[in-house]
């Protein structure tokens, strides 16, 4: 409840979204708990985070991209989006597990930390990729100076992509 009402947005999210990840916390509880404190001081900054929070983020980095994209007025994405396929005996396959995703847009966007650079997961995320590109997707790939130093051309980027796709 502090975390969400006093500790700089961005952080607060970051904090409560690991904080519900490893079920340290609870968003129906939470919710219910600032709901009964609604004299409290800076209670609606509290509902402003609990608003952005995500317990499927990942990571800190995988918040902090889902926040600039909530910030410059896109559309929430997806998080852990599963794309599945249908092989040609009619079984449903899984293909990937994306960061996030507009699925009515076949857009996926990834983050892609320094355990990326790994040459089994870099071969693996070329190999996913181009099966993603064969079922219509795009994948956007954003690392860390993506998101902390060139915030605008991510955004950008997105944007673009979700136009071109009929977002309006």
């Amino acid at each position: 409840f502090d975390v969400a009402r006093y500790v700089p947005q961005v952080d607060a999210v970051i904090a409560l979204d690991t904080m519900l990840r490893r079920k340290k916390v609870f968003l129906d509880a939470l919710t219910v708990y600032v709901d009964a404190h609604p004299g409290w001081p800076r209670v609606d900054t509290a509902r402003r985070v609990l608003d952005m929070v995500d317990p499927l983020a990942e990571s800190p980095m995988e918040t902090r991209l889902r926040l600039l994209l909530l910030a410059a007025g896109l559309p929430r994405p997806t998080s852990q989006y599963k794309v599945m396929a249908t092989a040609q005996d009619g079984r449903r396959r899984f293909i990937a597990r994306l960061d996030f995703a507009y699925p009515e847009f076949r857009l996926a966007l990834e983050y892609d930390g320094d355990h990326h650079r790994d040459r089994t997961t870099h071969r693996f995320d070329m190999e996913r990729q181009n099966d993603l590109h064969v079922l219509g997707w795009t994948v956007l790939r954003f690392h860390a100076d993506d998101v902390l130093r060139r915030p605008g051309q991510l955004v950008g980027k997105v944007r673009a992509v979700l136009r071109k796709a009929g977002w309006s």
